[in-house]
């Protein structure tokens, strides 16, 4: 990045933060949401059935008091494939727009996206030494009839999956801002020999995502 768009950026990125709403305050431990049917997390809006396509939800967790902050798990397993997909819910990088332009608004969440999505590169490499970055991409998917547009990162490394070590392919794939507030994250595991593009697509196109639009 050119000195002058950070200079130009810097600017409107130091007023939008000035009067940023809180964040989420962590629970020391995340604690289990119960629900029998589908269920909707009151914050954002979204609904997530018990199944998804072939995947079934296996578990709902809440990380902070306030519940903005809240994790989904879908598994599909079968003779042939086995994928573990966990879908995140939280809020966005803190910012107002009180008084921005459009145009200013924009190049703030581009630049905060960005950071957003390096660090969760980050959190997903930290912990795994001999992992690799295979892809780094820009993705959009249909959803609902509305094209959603965010990024995707591909790791393959080896670890404990389902009970035994396996070489493994992830994909970590980060929607921000959606309805202006929220950040939509997905964490798909596999064996890295399984051919799931398919199966990919129906996790991340089957969840409604019943966000306002702000």
């Amino acid at each position: 990045m050119s000195r002058l768009l950070t200079a130009l950026l810097i600017i409107p990125l130091a007023l939008l933060l000035a009067a940023c709403p809180a964040r989420p305050r962590p629970l020391h431990q995340p604690q289990a949401i119960i629900a029998d049917g589908a269920y909707t997390h009151e914050k954002s809006g979204m609904t997530f059935p018990i199944a998804v396509g072939e995947f079934h939800r296996t578990g709902i967790q809440q990380y902070d008091q306030d519940g903005l902050d809240v994790s989904v798990g879908y598994n599909l397993s079968d003779d042939r494939r086995q994928i573990i997909a966990t879908i995140y819910v939280y809020p966005a990088p803190p910012h107002i727009s009180i008084g921005s332009s459009p145009e200013t608004v924009a190049s703030v969440r581009a630049y905060l996206s960005k950071q957003e999505f390096e660090a969760r590169k980050r959190e997903a490499l930290q912990p795994r030494p001999g992992a690799r970055l295979i892809e780094d991409t820009d993705i959009t998917i249909p959803v609902g009839g509305t094209i959603r547009t965010g990024r995707m990162a591909t790791f393959e490394y080896d670890e404990n999956f389902l009970g035994k070590k396996q070489s493994l392919r992830s994909h970590l794939c980060i929607f921000n801002f959606v309805g202006g507030k929220w950040v939509i994250k997905f964490r798909i595991s596999y064996p890295r020999h399984l051919e799931v593009t398919r199966e990919i697509d129906s996790i991340l196109q089957g969840v409604p995502w019943n966000v306002p639009q702000n």
